[in-house]
């Protein structure tokens, strides 16, 4: 199975685990009266809590990553950088590809294969909070996160933070396909928006469900991910994320990654797409609309993990001119805004 392969990763269930996994199963799918997305919203229980929980930055809290592709990575390895004790789901055999991508020995981030049923079991049991994160346009596996937040097992869960995408369809259209088609496969379009808006139900269901809150970061298109140059940022993907998506003798990506580093937050489904402009702007290195740096929202999958107001609520994640990223002063301020 490859990193960035759209398989699901339902190879977590194997062995002894797939009778706790096919329990869990029924029990939800009973629950939920045969219709394992479509229920009806009371609150999520914890949106009544005084005081939302949260996850801060320590060895001794556990946060464990899940999904697919870079963006998973990437979280994963900032997750690790902040001070939390980390681990990530990887595929068999991508352990050296994400290594390769992380490139820093000296993190307490530990990548458990699939396939390693006890080791995936035991980190269950000890994981405070998830960043659930899939780098292409389609969804984890609703069965993926019944598995992981799932109330036997999962006791310790305060907090999930979610990537999802903008979905209010403002400034979509003809254009934006076009773009995907002809000049960035990668360009979020808006055609799985309701894939999407039933992979936030069962977050937020799942959450409650194990007695935690969540936070829905949304993205547009994807662009960049990496250390970028002059100045070099290694607390991001190493350069072989250069050599994994380059497509001509320069890589846009790169040249994204040093022009556009800053970032917008806006609270709530509000973002628009590129619109009229698609054509030009799908591989573009400039800030433009509907784009989302990959950095930039894997540091507020990482960041609102800490944030007691971005507690059971959704925001968007857009792309700002500059060679800096935000500071943690200025990420104080983005979040604690909203």
């Amino acid at each position: 199975m490859d990193l960035f392969d759209t398989s699901e990763l339902l190879i977590v269930c194997s062995k002894h685990h797939r009778m706790m996994f096919f329990a869990a199963f029924i029990l939800s799918y009973l629950t939920l009266l045969c219709d394992a997305f479509v229920f009806t919203q009371v609150g999520f229980g914890a949106s009544s809590k005084l005081e939302m929980a949260v996850v801060p930055p320590s060895e001794s809290s556990t946060v464990g990553v899940v999904g697919r592709g870079f963006i998973s990575v990437l979280s994963a390895k900032l997750a690790a950088k902040a001070g939390y004790k980390t681990w990530i789901l990887a595929p068999p055999g991508q352990s050296d590809t994400m290594l390769s991508l992380i490139d820093d020995d000296s993190l307490n981030l530990e990548i458990v294969e699939a396939t390693d049923s006890d080791r995936v079991a035991s980190n269950i049991a000890e994981t405070d909070a998830y960043i659930i994160a899939v780098d292409d346009d389609s969804t984890m596996d609703e069965a993926v996160i019944n598995y992981i937040l799932n109330p036997e097992t999962s006791k310790k869960v305060k907090r999930v933070t979610a990537m999802s995408r903008n979905l209010n369809g403002a400034d979509m259209g003809f254009f934006v396909k076009a773009s995907k088609m002809s000049a960035n496969a990668e360009v979020w379009d808006n055609s799985k928006a309701n894939d999407f808006k039933k992979f936030e139900d069962v977050i937020k269901r799942q959450t409650s469900a194990v007695g935690g809150d969540y936070t829905i970061v949304r993205a547009g298109t994807l662009k960049g991910g990496a250390c970028g140059e002059e100045p070099l940022l290694p607390q991001y993907l190493s350069k072989k994320f250069y050599e994994m998506t380059k497509k001509d003798i320069i890589t846009w990506q790169l040249l994204f990654d040093c022009n556009v580093r800053g970032v917008k937050v806006a609270k709530g489904d509000v973002l628009p797409g590129p619109g009229n402009k698609a054509i030009f702007t799908a591989t573009s290195t400039e800030a433009c609309p509907g784009d989302s740096s990959r950095c930039g929202i894997a540091e507020a999958l990482v960041r609102s993990i800490s944030f007691e107001n971005t507690a059971n609520m959704d925001f968007g994640i857009g792309t700002e001119e500059g060679r800096e990223p935000p500071s943690d002063e200025e990420w104080q301020k983005l979040l604690g805004s909203l």
